[in-house]
Protein backbone atom coordinates (compact mmCIF):
# COMPACT_ATOMS: atom_id res chain seq x y z
CA UNK A 1 0.00 0.00 0.00
CA UNK A 2 1.52 3.15 -0.87
CA UNK A 3 -0.06 6.29 0.30
CA UNK A 4 0.62 9.61 -2.42
CA UNK A 5 -0.55 13.21 -2.74
CA UNK A 6 -3.88 14.21 -4.16
CA UNK A 7 -4.67 13.82 -7.18
CA UNK A 8 -6.99 16.32 -9.69
CA UNK A 9 -8.74 14.41 -12.83
CA UNK A 10 -10.38 15.55 -15.41
CA UNK A 11 -13.63 13.35 -16.44
CA UNK A 12 -14.71 15.32 -19.70
CA UNK A 13 -14.11 18.46 -21.75
CA UNK A 14 -17.50 19.51 -20.51
CA UNK A 15 -17.02 19.38 -16.99
CA UNK A 16 -14.28 20.00 -14.12
CA UNK A 17 -14.99 17.23 -12.18
CA UNK A 18 -16.26 17.85 -8.76
CA UNK A 19 -13.51 14.85 -7.49
CA UNK A 20 -10.48 17.48 -8.40
CA UNK A 21 -12.64 19.67 -5.15
CA UNK A 22 -13.21 17.07 -3.05
CA UNK A 23 -9.55 15.20 -3.26
CA UNK A 24 -7.98 18.47 -2.40
CA UNK A 25 -9.88 18.51 0.76
CA UNK A 26 -8.84 14.32 1.69
CA UNK A 27 -6.63 11.81 2.34
CA UNK A 28 -5.97 9.49 -0.47
CA UNK A 29 -4.61 6.60 -0.49
CA UNK A 30 -3.67 4.45 -3.90
CA UNK A 31 -3.58 0.60 -3.48
CA UNK A 32 -2.65 -1.73 -5.82
CA UNK A 33 -3.67 -4.87 -5.18
CA UNK A 34 -2.45 -8.46 -6.60
CA UNK A 35 -3.94 -8.75 -10.19
CA UNK A 36 -2.38 -4.95 -10.87
CA UNK A 37 -5.78 -2.94 -10.24
CA UNK A 38 -5.88 -0.28 -8.44
CA UNK A 39 -8.48 1.80 -6.47
CA UNK A 40 -8.55 4.88 -3.70
CA UNK A 41 -9.45 4.57 -0.03
CA UNK A 42 -10.42 7.77 0.57
CA UNK A 43 -10.68 9.15 4.20
CA UNK A 44 -13.04 11.71 4.27
CA UNK A 45 -13.33 14.41 7.11
CA UNK A 46 -16.38 15.84 8.37
CA UNK A 47 -15.91 19.46 6.66
CA UNK A 48 -15.15 17.33 3.06
CA UNK A 49 -18.60 15.57 3.39
CA UNK A 50 -20.83 18.38 0.92
CA UNK A 51 -18.09 17.74 -1.91
CA UNK A 52 -18.84 13.97 -2.18
CA UNK A 53 -23.16 13.84 -1.50
CA UNK A 54 -25.58 16.28 -3.14
CA UNK A 55 -26.37 20.04 -1.97
CA UNK A 56 -29.80 21.57 -1.59
CA UNK A 57 -28.29 23.82 -4.29
CA UNK A 58 -27.16 20.76 -6.56
CA UNK A 59 -30.52 19.47 -6.19
CA UNK A 60 -32.32 22.37 -8.05
CA UNK A 61 -29.86 22.64 -10.83
CA UNK A 62 -30.45 19.59 -11.55
CA UNK A 63 -34.33 18.98 -10.99
CA UNK A 64 -34.91 22.21 -11.92
CA UNK A 65 -32.72 24.61 -14.08
CA UNK A 66 -31.26 21.10 -15.89
CA UNK A 67 -34.90 20.52 -17.65
CA UNK A 68 -35.66 23.88 -18.35
CA UNK A 69 -32.65 24.25 -20.05
CA UNK A 70 -32.71 20.67 -21.35
CA UNK A 71 -36.35 21.30 -23.27
CA UNK A 72 -35.29 24.65 -24.64
CA UNK A 73 -32.26 23.54 -25.68
CA UNK A 74 -33.82 19.80 -27.86
CA UNK A 75 -36.77 21.64 -29.19
CA UNK A 76 -35.35 24.96 -30.44
CA UNK A 77 -32.02 22.88 -32.25
CA UNK A 78 -34.32 20.55 -33.56
CA UNK A 79 -36.73 23.13 -34.80
CA UNK A 80 -33.67 24.63 -36.91
CA UNK A 81 -32.90 21.67 -38.56
CA UNK A 82 -36.51 21.02 -39.48
CA UNK A 83 -36.11 24.65 -40.83
CA UNK A 84 -33.48 24.11 -42.43
CA UNK A 85 -34.70 20.91 -44.44
CA UNK A 86 -38.52 21.78 -44.73
CA UNK A 87 -37.80 25.47 -46.71
CA UNK A 88 -35.19 25.71 -49.51
CA UNK A 89 -34.76 28.95 -49.23
CA UNK A 90 -33.22 29.00 -46.28
CA UNK A 91 -30.56 26.48 -47.07
CA UNK A 92 -27.76 29.39 -47.49
CA UNK A 93 -24.05 28.82 -46.83
CA UNK A 94 -24.21 30.40 -43.82
CA UNK A 95 -27.17 28.45 -42.57
CA UNK A 96 -25.77 25.15 -43.58
CA UNK A 97 -23.31 26.10 -40.55
CA UNK A 98 -26.08 26.90 -38.20
CA UNK A 99 -27.06 24.18 -38.96
CA UNK A 100 -24.39 22.10 -38.03
CA UNK A 101 -23.71 24.15 -34.95
CA UNK A 102 -27.32 23.15 -33.90
CA UNK A 103 -26.89 19.44 -34.66
CA UNK A 104 -23.79 19.81 -32.30
CA UNK A 105 -25.32 21.09 -29.82
CA UNK A 106 -28.02 18.75 -30.11
CA UNK A 107 -26.05 15.65 -29.31
CA UNK A 108 -23.98 17.74 -26.54
CA UNK A 109 -27.10 18.15 -24.47
CA UNK A 110 -29.06 14.91 -25.05
CA UNK A 111 -25.56 13.11 -23.87
CA UNK A 112 -24.27 15.71 -21.01
CA UNK A 113 -27.53 16.23 -19.28
CA UNK A 114 -28.62 12.37 -19.54
CA UNK A 115 -25.59 12.09 -18.09
CA UNK A 116 -26.32 14.43 -14.67
CA UNK A 117 -29.61 12.73 -14.54
CA UNK A 118 -28.78 9.51 -14.63
CA UNK A 119 -25.72 9.88 -11.82
CA UNK A 120 -28.36 11.90 -9.87
CA UNK A 121 -31.30 9.09 -9.83
CA UNK A 122 -29.04 5.98 -9.73
CA UNK A 123 -26.83 7.26 -6.72
CA UNK A 124 -26.60 10.14 -4.11
CA UNK A 125 -22.90 10.61 -3.78
CA UNK A 126 -21.77 13.06 -7.19
CA UNK A 127 -19.93 11.47 -9.74
CA UNK A 128 -20.98 7.47 -8.82
CA UNK A 129 -20.76 5.36 -12.02
CA UNK A 130 -21.35 2.02 -9.80
CA UNK A 131 -24.70 1.72 -11.72
CA UNK A 132 -23.52 2.56 -14.87
CA UNK A 133 -21.94 0.49 -17.88
CA UNK A 134 -18.37 0.79 -18.65
CA UNK A 135 -19.04 1.24 -22.12
CA UNK A 136 -21.61 4.24 -21.35
CA UNK A 137 -18.42 5.74 -19.52
CA UNK A 138 -16.61 5.62 -22.71
CA UNK A 139 -18.93 6.39 -25.19
CA UNK A 140 -20.68 9.35 -23.12
CA UNK A 141 -17.35 11.79 -23.16
CA UNK A 142 -16.03 10.73 -26.44
CA UNK A 143 -18.77 11.63 -28.13
CA UNK A 144 -19.71 15.43 -26.17
CA UNK A 145 -16.27 16.12 -26.55
CA UNK A 146 -16.41 15.23 -30.28
CA UNK A 147 -19.63 17.45 -30.16
CA UNK A 148 -17.56 20.38 -28.34
CA UNK A 149 -15.10 20.54 -31.34
CA UNK A 150 -17.19 20.61 -33.81
CA UNK A 151 -19.08 23.42 -32.23
CA UNK A 152 -16.16 25.26 -31.88
CA UNK A 153 -14.79 25.06 -35.17
CA UNK A 154 -18.50 25.83 -36.73
CA UNK A 155 -18.35 29.13 -35.27
CA UNK A 156 -15.00 29.85 -36.68
CA UNK A 157 -16.65 29.31 -39.94
CA UNK A 158 -19.64 31.06 -39.70
CA UNK A 159 -17.45 34.02 -39.00
CA UNK A 160 -14.71 33.32 -41.92
CA UNK A 161 -17.64 32.93 -43.99
CA UNK A 162 -19.16 36.01 -43.40
CA UNK A 163 -15.79 37.76 -43.38
CA UNK A 164 -15.20 36.45 -47.14
CA UNK A 165 -18.67 37.65 -48.29
CA UNK A 166 -18.64 41.13 -46.64
CA UNK A 167 -14.96 41.61 -47.09
CA UNK A 168 -13.70 39.55 -50.18
CA UNK A 169 -16.97 39.64 -52.28
CA UNK A 170 -15.78 39.25 -55.66
CA UNK A 171 -14.19 36.04 -54.09
CA UNK A 172 -17.37 35.07 -52.28
CA UNK A 173 -19.24 32.92 -54.92
CA UNK A 174 -15.54 30.75 -55.69
CA UNK A 175 -14.97 30.44 -51.60
CA UNK A 176 -18.17 30.01 -50.34
CA UNK A 177 -20.59 27.35 -52.00
CA UNK A 178 -22.94 24.90 -50.79
CA UNK A 179 -20.72 21.73 -51.57
CA UNK A 180 -17.57 23.45 -49.92
CA UNK A 181 -19.65 23.95 -46.68
CA UNK A 182 -21.59 20.55 -46.76
CA UNK A 183 -17.52 19.22 -47.54
CA UNK A 184 -15.59 20.92 -44.34
CA UNK A 185 -19.23 20.39 -42.19
CA UNK A 186 -18.18 17.09 -42.52
CA UNK A 187 -14.68 17.20 -42.28
CA UNK A 188 -14.79 18.52 -39.07
CA UNK A 189 -16.95 15.70 -37.54
CA UNK A 190 -14.56 13.05 -39.00
CA UNK A 191 -11.67 14.98 -37.48
CA UNK A 192 -13.23 15.34 -33.96
CA UNK A 193 -14.35 11.76 -34.14
CA UNK A 194 -11.00 10.75 -35.03
CA UNK A 195 -9.16 13.57 -32.96
CA UNK A 196 -10.70 12.03 -29.55
CA UNK A 197 -10.38 8.39 -30.40
CA UNK A 198 -7.63 8.38 -27.57
CA UNK A 199 -10.80 9.21 -24.98
CA UNK A 200 -11.64 5.35 -25.62
CA UNK A 201 -8.44 4.04 -24.31
CA UNK A 202 -7.56 6.42 -21.42
CA UNK A 203 -11.03 6.94 -19.75
CA UNK A 204 -12.26 4.61 -18.09
CA UNK A 205 -14.02 3.06 -14.55
CA UNK A 206 -11.92 3.87 -10.92
CA UNK A 207 -13.15 2.41 -7.88
CA UNK A 208 -12.76 4.21 -4.86
CA UNK A 209 -13.22 3.36 -1.04
CA UNK A 210 -14.92 5.74 0.87
CA UNK A 211 -14.32 5.90 4.56
CA UNK A 212 -17.45 8.45 6.18
CA UNK A 213 -17.76 10.10 9.16
CA UNK A 214 -19.57 8.68 11.88
CA UNK A 215 -22.92 11.02 11.20
CA UNK A 216 -22.37 9.87 7.17
CA UNK A 217 -22.61 6.24 7.61
CA UNK A 218 -25.75 5.59 5.88
CA UNK A 219 -23.99 6.30 2.42
CA UNK A 220 -22.06 3.73 0.43
CA UNK A 221 -19.01 3.00 1.34
CA UNK A 222 -17.80 2.89 -2.08
CA UNK A 223 -18.19 4.36 -5.56
CA UNK A 224 -17.10 4.11 -9.21
CA UNK A 225 -15.63 7.64 -11.06
CA UNK A 226 -15.74 7.82 -14.95
CA UNK A 227 -12.14 9.56 -15.32
CA UNK A 228 -9.44 10.04 -17.45
CA UNK A 229 -6.37 8.89 -17.35
CA UNK A 230 -5.81 7.61 -13.78
CA UNK A 231 -3.05 4.63 -13.91
CA UNK A 232 -0.70 4.90 -11.03
CA UNK A 233 1.51 2.00 -12.68
CA UNK A 234 1.71 4.22 -16.05
CA UNK A 235 2.62 8.07 -15.40
CA UNK A 236 4.18 8.92 -18.51
CA UNK A 237 1.49 7.72 -21.00
CA UNK A 238 -0.93 9.43 -18.54
CA UNK A 239 1.32 13.12 -18.43
CA UNK A 240 1.39 12.99 -22.14
CA UNK A 241 -2.51 12.43 -22.62
CA UNK A 242 -2.92 15.18 -20.08
CA UNK A 243 -1.12 17.52 -22.24
CA UNK A 244 -2.86 16.90 -25.16
CA UNK A 245 -5.56 17.89 -23.28
CA UNK A 246 -4.33 21.29 -22.79
CA UNK A 247 -4.19 21.67 -26.44
CA UNK A 248 -7.53 20.71 -26.59
CA UNK A 249 -8.53 23.74 -23.92
CA UNK A 250 -6.01 26.09 -26.05
CA UNK A 251 -7.51 25.33 -29.14
CA UNK A 252 -11.22 25.80 -28.00
CA UNK A 253 -10.30 29.26 -26.61
CA UNK A 254 -8.50 30.11 -29.59
CA UNK A 255 -11.78 30.95 -30.81
CA UNK A 256 -12.10 34.15 -29.26
CA UNK A 257 -9.09 35.81 -30.85
CA UNK A 258 -10.24 34.43 -34.12
CA UNK A 259 -13.84 35.61 -34.08
CA UNK A 260 -12.79 39.19 -32.66
CA UNK A 261 -10.43 39.88 -34.92
CA UNK A 262 -12.42 38.87 -37.68
CA UNK A 263 -15.45 40.28 -36.85
CA UNK A 264 -13.84 43.95 -36.10
CA UNK A 265 -12.48 43.88 -39.96
CA UNK A 266 -16.32 42.84 -41.13
CA UNK A 267 -17.73 45.97 -38.57
CA UNK A 268 -14.93 48.26 -40.37
CA UNK A 269 -16.16 46.67 -43.63
CA UNK A 270 -19.32 47.86 -43.37
CA UNK A 271 -18.72 51.38 -42.25
CA UNK A 272 -16.82 51.82 -45.19
CA UNK A 273 -19.79 50.28 -46.95
CA UNK A 274 -22.70 52.97 -45.28
CA UNK A 275 -20.20 55.89 -45.86
CA UNK A 276 -19.78 55.52 -49.74
CA UNK A 277 -23.77 55.49 -49.53
CA UNK A 278 -24.53 53.57 -52.84
CA UNK A 279 -28.08 53.52 -53.52
CA UNK A 280 -28.28 50.51 -54.88
CA UNK A 281 -26.61 48.31 -52.51
CA UNK A 282 -27.89 50.14 -49.64
CA UNK A 283 -30.70 47.51 -49.01
CA UNK A 284 -28.04 44.86 -49.22
CA UNK A 285 -26.12 46.50 -46.71
CA UNK A 286 -28.41 46.89 -44.91
CA UNK A 287 -29.22 42.93 -44.99
CA UNK A 288 -25.92 42.15 -44.13
CA UNK A 289 -25.71 44.19 -41.03
CA UNK A 290 -28.30 42.11 -39.73
CA UNK A 291 -26.87 38.69 -40.47
CA UNK A 292 -24.03 39.96 -38.57
CA UNK A 293 -25.32 41.73 -35.71
CA UNK A 294 -27.03 38.31 -35.20
CA UNK A 295 -23.85 36.18 -35.75
CA UNK A 296 -21.99 38.71 -33.46
CA UNK A 297 -24.53 38.31 -30.25
CA UNK A 298 -24.71 33.86 -31.15
CA UNK A 299 -20.35 34.36 -31.05
CA UNK A 300 -20.41 36.82 -28.03
CA UNK A 301 -22.72 34.73 -25.76
CA UNK A 302 -20.82 31.42 -27.37
CA UNK A 303 -17.34 32.64 -25.88
CA UNK A 304 -19.12 34.40 -22.51
CA UNK A 305 -20.28 30.82 -22.18
CA UNK A 306 -17.91 28.43 -22.57
CA UNK A 307 -14.77 30.29 -21.44
CA UNK A 308 -15.43 29.71 -17.65
CA UNK A 309 -15.57 25.56 -17.82
CA UNK A 310 -12.12 25.83 -20.65
CA UNK A 311 -10.26 28.17 -18.10
CA UNK A 312 -10.87 25.80 -15.39
CA UNK A 313 -10.25 22.36 -17.13
CA UNK A 314 -6.76 24.61 -18.32
CA UNK A 315 -6.18 25.36 -14.65
CA UNK A 316 -7.04 21.09 -13.96
CA UNK A 317 -4.64 20.10 -16.22
CA UNK A 318 -1.23 22.69 -15.30
CA UNK A 319 -2.13 21.50 -12.17
CA UNK A 320 -2.91 25.30 -11.15
CA UNK A 321 -4.60 24.71 -7.52
CA UNK A 322 -8.54 26.43 -6.92
CA UNK A 323 -9.75 26.79 -3.43
CA UNK A 324 -12.64 24.37 -2.70
CA UNK A 325 -14.60 26.72 -0.77
CA UNK A 326 -14.73 28.40 -5.13
CA UNK A 327 -14.17 25.63 -6.51
CA UNK A 328 -17.94 24.13 -6.18
CA UNK A 329 -19.57 27.67 -7.53
CA UNK A 330 -17.34 27.99 -10.26
CA UNK A 331 -18.27 24.06 -11.36
CA UNK A 332 -22.21 24.49 -10.81
CA UNK A 333 -22.34 28.07 -12.64
CA UNK A 334 -19.77 26.94 -15.43
CA UNK A 335 -22.14 23.95 -15.96
CA UNK A 336 -25.56 25.82 -16.52
CA UNK A 337 -23.49 28.30 -18.70
CA UNK A 338 -22.20 25.58 -21.24
CA UNK A 339 -25.63 23.96 -21.46
CA UNK A 340 -27.30 27.42 -21.52
CA UNK A 341 -24.86 28.27 -24.52
CA UNK A 342 -25.92 24.93 -26.15
CA UNK A 343 -29.92 25.95 -25.91
CA UNK A 344 -30.19 29.73 -26.97
CA UNK A 345 -29.02 30.31 -30.49
CA UNK A 346 -32.36 29.06 -31.74
CA UNK A 347 -33.49 31.89 -29.73
CA UNK A 348 -31.38 34.74 -30.46
CA UNK A 349 -32.23 33.87 -34.21
CA UNK A 350 -35.74 34.77 -34.09
CA UNK A 351 -34.96 37.60 -32.01
CA UNK A 352 -32.61 39.10 -34.26
CA UNK A 353 -33.46 37.73 -37.84
CA UNK A 354 -36.33 38.25 -40.05
CA UNK A 355 -35.72 35.36 -42.34
CA UNK A 356 -35.58 32.88 -39.46
CA UNK A 357 -38.86 34.48 -37.99
CA UNK A 358 -40.66 34.26 -41.26
CA UNK A 359 -38.91 30.56 -41.64
CA UNK A 360 -40.51 29.12 -38.12
CA UNK A 361 -43.85 30.50 -38.83
CA UNK A 362 -44.02 29.00 -42.29
CA UNK A 363 -42.85 25.44 -40.68
CA UNK A 364 -44.69 25.27 -37.45
CA UNK A 365 -47.28 28.18 -37.09
CA UNK A 366 -49.64 27.05 -40.61
CA UNK A 367 -52.50 24.78 -38.56
CA UNK A 368 -53.31 27.97 -36.71
CA UNK A 369 -56.44 29.22 -38.30
CA UNK A 370 -56.15 33.16 -39.75
CA UNK A 371 -52.43 32.41 -40.52
CA UNK A 372 -51.41 33.18 -43.98
CA UNK A 373 -48.34 31.39 -44.83
CA UNK A 374 -45.27 33.40 -45.71
CA UNK A 375 -42.88 32.39 -48.75
CA UNK A 376 -39.14 32.39 -47.48
CA UNK A 377 -38.01 31.52 -51.28
CA UNK A 378 -34.89 33.98 -52.01
CA UNK A 379 -33.48 33.75 -55.79
CA UNK A 380 -30.83 36.23 -57.09
CA UNK A 381 -33.17 38.71 -58.85
CA UNK A 382 -34.98 39.92 -55.98
CA UNK A 383 -32.18 40.04 -53.27
CA UNK A 384 -32.34 43.96 -52.48
CA UNK A 385 -35.65 43.87 -52.31
CA UNK A 386 -38.10 43.19 -49.06
CA UNK A 387 -41.58 43.05 -49.14
CA UNK A 388 -43.72 42.70 -46.31
CA UNK A 389 -47.17 41.37 -47.57
CA UNK A 390 -49.53 38.76 -46.81
CA UNK A 391 -47.59 36.37 -48.75
CA UNK A 392 -43.70 37.81 -47.97
CA UNK A 393 -40.91 37.45 -49.97
CA UNK A 394 -37.22 37.72 -48.14
CA UNK A 395 -33.95 38.24 -49.84
CA UNK A 396 -30.48 38.02 -49.23
CA UNK A 397 -28.11 35.46 -49.16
Amino acid sequence: MKKVRNKSKITNMEDITDVTQSLEATTSIAVTTSDASSYLVIDIPPDAVQAYVYSSVDRILITVFMPIIFTIGVLGNIAVIVVFFRIKGMRTVTNHYLTNLAIADLIFLLLAVTDRWVLYVSSPIIDDYSYTSRAFCKTFPYIQDASIIVSCYTVILVTVERYIAICWPHKFKQLSTRPRAIMLCTFFWMFALLYKIPDLFFIDHIRQTLIWPEDYEEYAGHRTLCSYCFNPLNDISCQRFRRSLALDQVMLLMVIPITMILYTLIVLQLQRLTNNNVRSSSSSTKMKKQVVRMLIVTITVYVICITPFRILNLCDILGMKISPDYMWAIVNIGRIMTYTNSAINPIIYNIMSDRYRFAFRETFFFCFAGYTPVNVEMSSKSRNTRIYTDKTTVNGR
